[in-house]
């Protein structure tokens, strides 16, 4: 590290304070290093004072010394640019002033001052330096010419007067032509991020919707073929028939290699802001899990006390939120019996607004070498956080904690993995003694059913693409008793309200109503009738993020097309089951 670079990291404030892109930040920097040269500077011509014996002129330095060091020290503690440039600027103003009518100042000496746009436009910007530095040159102008105006001993001379008009407004030009060219480069700079921007949201969507369109036929070529693998085929039919199954399932991989390498924003979908108990919320979450991997992952769930109240706010970003935090935890912790500790607290509360400290943390995760190496190397903590979160796929946790006004932070050593992260809510109504929090974890209790076998199952197919309804028809008919076909979510919702269905097969793209917000919906109905109907989303939609949006909606699984027939089964038989 070069001179440069370790002034720079001197004069660089902290980034907690500032966000590293913002030009506050680099302001900042070059802030600190002026106030840092006019301490040395009033410190050094306050020694020389002090010997050579101007008392007046060392009191001066002193208090001006005392003031900058309070000045900055308040500055790194708050961060508050506008205001702690403001009063560098009156203090160095002020000072030059009374230098010239003190008569410190004389004759060449004021020649100096004509650096005094330089100084101001750098740290005040443009507009505010302008104006500053041409209120600044009326007074030392008057000075400069009218020194009888206020009884100064000396006077200057007419080469001085004109010097200093004519480098003053040469540097005031100059420093503005330079802002000007910077300006419009930046404009430049930023017309191409924005193009580049909008030829990558192009690309993200032109990639998705390619992938929708291919999944949806090609799934039918998927399932036809295993059909017609069941029939009785002589030899050379069967041959074709593999031939085309082994370009199927080509055509599947290449298409799920599209599906991983891109990434459509999340944060598009409207807020579902409600009221809803946090507990229940959280723990519908973690039941996700409880599943094939309940002999191997334990929840610990221990919500304060002091969340005595429902919340005001998107349930559904809170579930994408842990959907992805545990699955990708649960992914890197060791092999036998582990535990992930999940424990949330109300921390502040001020004009019915709570902040919610979340917190997961585990004992049997695995050693990421990679961690080590960032935490070594980033030294802001938010890159560091931003960083970390990106090698453990916590992108879309992240990204939504964030859109929420949170960050998502860790605390990692050999012993444990700790991530925290704190939201506000608005604070919603009180728990009736009906909805106090149980002590032990416990899943929420719906209505009993006597189970059912999936050949007896009446299914709710919502579909709107008649080729898809066929297909699946065809696929289901001696697989369950019966299957009606809704052609978008409104109908999905009529038939649901006039009949009762077993399990739900629900399509996400469709005019009308989507598959998400129909789900929302059944499950506003199902609340008041204490009642659950499996639903699983059979889409087309593969991206990052897809499936996390369709659990967090309501549904109880989910598959992408293409798929084998007998997986679909499979999933059915579960959630009946």
């Amino acid at each position: 590290m070069n001179f440069i670079d370790k002034l720079i990291k001197l004069c660089t404030v902290s980034t907690d304070k500032f966000d590293t892109k913002s030009e506050d930040f680099h302001k900042a920097t070059i802030f600190n290093f002026y106030n840092l040269v006019t301490i040395l500077i009033v410190a050094l011509f306050g020694v020389l004072s002090l010997i050579q014996g101007y008392t007046l002129l060392f009191f001066v330095l002193v208090s001006l010394f005392a003031l900058a060091i309070i000045n900055v020290l308040l500055f790194r503690n708050n961060g508050k640019y506008s205001l702690h440039s403001t009063i560098f600027t009156v203090l160095i103003s002020l000072f030059l002033v009374w230098l010239v009518i003190s008569g410190r100042v004389a004759n060449q000496g004021v020649l100096f001052y004509t650096f005094y746009p330089a100084l101001i436009i750098f740290l005040l910007g443009k507009k505010r330096g302008n104006f500053v530095s041409l209120i600044f040159f009326i007074i030392s102008a008057v000075l400069v010419f009218l020194p009888d105006l206020f009884g100064l001993a000396f006077t200057f001379s007419i080469s001085v007067q004109l010097l200093f008009v004519l480098f003053y407004i040469s540097f005031y030009l100059f420093l503005n032509i330079y802002e000007n060219i910077v300006e419009r480069k930046l404009a430049e700079l930023n017309i191409e991020i924005q193009k580049a921007k909008h030829e990558t949201q192009s690309k993200e969507e032109f990639i998705s919707k390619i992938s929708h369109q291919i999944r949806t036929p090609l799934n039918n070529l998927v399932v036809v073929t295993n059909i017609v693998n069941t029939f009785d085929l002589d030899e050379k039919q069967r041959d074709l028939i593999d031939t085309i199954q082994a370009s199927t399932n080509n055509l599947v991989n290449v298409v799920n290699n599209i599906a991983e390498i891109s990434n459509v924003d999340l944060l598009q979908s409207k807020d579902y802001n409600q009221n809803f108990n946090l507990e229940t919320t959280i723990k519908n979450t973690i039941n996700l899990f409880t599943g094939d991997d309940s002999d191997t992952i334990n929840f610990a769930l221990n919500i304060a006390d002091n969340i005595d109240f429902n919340l005001f706010g998107d349930p559904v970003k809170i579930k994408q939120v842990y959907l992805n935090l545990i699955e990708n935890i649960i992914k890197r912790t060791k092999s036998g019996k582990n535990t992930i500790d999940l424990f949330i607290n109300k921390v502040a509360e001020s004009n019915g607004v709570v902040d919610i400290l979340f917190k997961i943390s585990t004992k049997d995760m695995e050693q990421v070498s990679e961690i080590t190496k960032i935490q070594n190397t980033e030294k802001s903590k938010k890159n560091r956080n931003t960083a970390i979160a990106k090698l453990l796929e916590f992108n879309i946790a992240n990204r939504i904690i964030e859109s929420l006004g949170g960050a998502l932070e860790f605390d990692l050593s050999p012993e444990k993995f700790e991530l925290t992260f704190t939201l506000k809510y608005k604070k919603g109504e009180s728990l009736t003694k009906e909805e106090e929090k149980p002590k032990e974890f416990a899943l929420p209790e719906l209505e009993s059913d006597e189970k059912i076998s999936l050949k007896d199952a009446n299914v709710l197919l919502v579909e709107d693409n008649l080729i898809n309804q066929k297909i699946v028809l065809l696929s289901l008919k001696k697989a369950v008793k019966n299957v009606e076909v809704a052609n978008n979510g409104k109908e999905a919702l009529d038939k649901f309200g006039s009949a009762k269905y077993d399990i739900i097969l629900m399509d996400i793209q469709m005019p009308i109503m989507n598959g998400i917000v129909t789900t929302k919906k059944i499950r506003s109905i199902e609340k008041s009738t204490n009642t659950h109907t499996p639903i699983i989303a059979i889409t087309a939609n593969a991206l990052l993020g897809d499936k996390e949006e369709c659990l967090a909606a309501g549904m109880d699984d989910y598959i992408s097309k293409p798929f084998q027939i007998e997986t679909l089964l499979n999933k059915m038989e579960q959630q009946i089951s």
